[in-house]
Formats: C-alpha cells, structure tokens, sequence
C-alpha cells in the first residue's frame, strides 16, 4: 500500500514516529513517583519472528514506548486517552498484537511488503494466508530493510527502530496501529485485495479513524472533536488518496466531522459502522485469517 516517507502501509507507519519523530507528541507529564514504577517494569511483548527477533536496542525502545502507555493509562485526565493507552498496552501484553522487526518478516506478511511496491518477486501467486517462510529473492530482503520503517499486516507490527526513535511518538504509533489491527484495515483498504488496488473511499476512513485515536491519546483534554477531526483530516490529507466521502457517509455528506462524531459514538454503543477507536478484548477480532472476499 502507498509508500510514504519510506514507510509502505500494509497499513501505513504514521503518527509523530513516521515524520522522523524527534520530539514527543504527547502533553508533559511530571509524576516523578509513578516514572520510577514504570522505568523499573518490564513490558511483555510477543516477537512475531523468535528467530529474526528485535535487536536489543529496538526492544529497549519499544520498552520505553509501552512505559509512556502504561503512565498515560495511570494519569491521563482524559478517560478516552486513558482507555486508548490501557487497552493498546494490554493487547499487546496479551499478545493479541504481535511485534517484529521488517528483517524478521516472513510469508504473507513479507509478500504483502513486496506487493505494495510491485517488485518482481512477488508476481504470480501469493503464498497461502498462514505462510511464514516465504521469502523472495535475493534482493527483496536488502529492498525492505531500506525502504521501510514500519509496516502492519493482520494482528503483526513490523518495524525498523532507529536510535534516534523517540519513545514518546512510538507509543503514539502503537496507539495508531493498534487500532489498525483492532479494525482489521487490510481487509477493508482495497478494491482488489490481490493486486493491491487501493479503494480511496475506504482507506480514507481507516486512516482517519486511526489518526483520530493518535490524536485523542496525544492531546489529552485539549483533544476536542474539532481539533481531533482537523487533525485527523490533515495527516489523511498527506496520502493523495482519492476518496469522495458522499459516497461513504450517511445522506451524501462530505463532512469529515460526522465520521468523527460516528466513530465516537460506536465507544458508546453496539453499532460500530465505521469501527472503533478503543482496543477493547471484548471487540476484539477472533481470527487475523485471509480477508473475506469482495
């Protein structure tokens, strides 16, 4: 899907982390008390690839990142910003989401990478949805390592982590690719799943919604519907997709608000027509098999 900024999205890297995220995104925090518990605790994660597994100093970034979760969830003033940091860390402590570095992608998920840029190796058919051994050719692994960062496919997160990653903007990432995952984005962002046809309309609304769960996780009480929704629309903006949301909206409307206010009202109810912005284990997916058929 789309590569941008050398990130392909099968779903996109985005957030703070993805514009070379030097600077936090989230407001101060200053409880001394509570960074000392959260600096001494080790995070569980599953490694999607034991034998290609994080570096050291990834893992030591990722800890970082999920200590920023685990403080927010204790003293976040917004209950949203709170529930978005406390579920994205328990999905991930459970293993609901799995992470991986991009040298450590193997199968569907690496095919899946190699598809977005159309490279020779994965032409013909794609490996079965549960291959975890393909590999490509010589080059693929060389290309990859290169050009991506950071890279979402079923309940799996790959990532390139750099020294000068910020930890702060990659928990803001893990929020945004957590709601990928809880919503299953990969099998709603195409018109043709095979060929890796984008449907704008589409990836329009799982991009917005995923920015709108960063922007409600990074800008705590000053995260209005407003500024959430113009925020949202701005980084979406930043794709060139081609989307035309009458066609997605109820009663015609283009307006970006309402699929905001809709995403927001499905945290208070069963309808989830435009998915969900809270990991929640009870909306949780049952299975991270092939897509269902369009």
């Amino acid at each position: 899907m789309l590569p941008r900024l050398r990130l392909a999205t099968g779903l996109l890297f985005t957030a703070c982390f993805a514009t070379v995220a030097l600077v936090g995104c989230g407001e101060p925090e200053v409880d001394a008390a509570s960074d000392d518990v959260t600096a001494q605790r080790m995070y569980s994660f599953v490694d999607v690839n034991p034998d290609a597994p994080l570096s050291a100093a990834a893992k030591k970034k990722l800890q970082g990142a999920l200590a920023k979760l685990d403080r927010v969830a204790q003293r976040g003033k917004s209950p949203l910003r709170r529930a978005l940091a406390a579920e994205t860390l328990a999905r991930i402590e459970a293993g609901d989401v799995l992470l991986g570095s991009i040298a450590g992608a193997r199968g569907i998920d690496r095919w899946h990478m190699c598809k977005d840029y159309a490279l020779p190796a994965c032409e013909g058919e794609a490996p079965a949805a549960d291959d975890r051994s393909w590999l490509g050719d010589d080059e693929l692994g060389a290309f990859l390592e290169r050009e991506l960062d950071g890279y979402q496919w079923g309940n799996r997160l790959y990532f390139t982590i750099q020294s000068s990653t910020d930890v702060d903007a990659l928990a803001v990432t893990l929020v945004h690719e957590v709601n990928h995952v809880l919503n299953r984005s990969e099998c709603s962002y195409y018109a043709d799943l095979d060929a890796h046809e984008v449907d704008g309309d589409l990836a329009f609304v799982e991009e917005y919604r995923a920015f709108l769960s960063e922007c409600y996780f990074a800008k705590d009480t000053s995260a209005t519907l407003e500024a959430c929704s113009a925020s949202a629309l701005a980084r979406v903006s930043e794709y060139g997709l081609d989307y035309d949301l009458t066609r997605v909206l109820p009663g015609g409307s283009d307006d970006p608000e309402l699929l905001a206010e809709l995403v927001l009202d499905a945290e208070e109810g069963d309808d989830a027509p435009f998915g969900r912005l809270v990991p929640r284990e009870e909306d949780w997916p049952g299975a991270f098999g092939a897509c269902d058929a369009r």
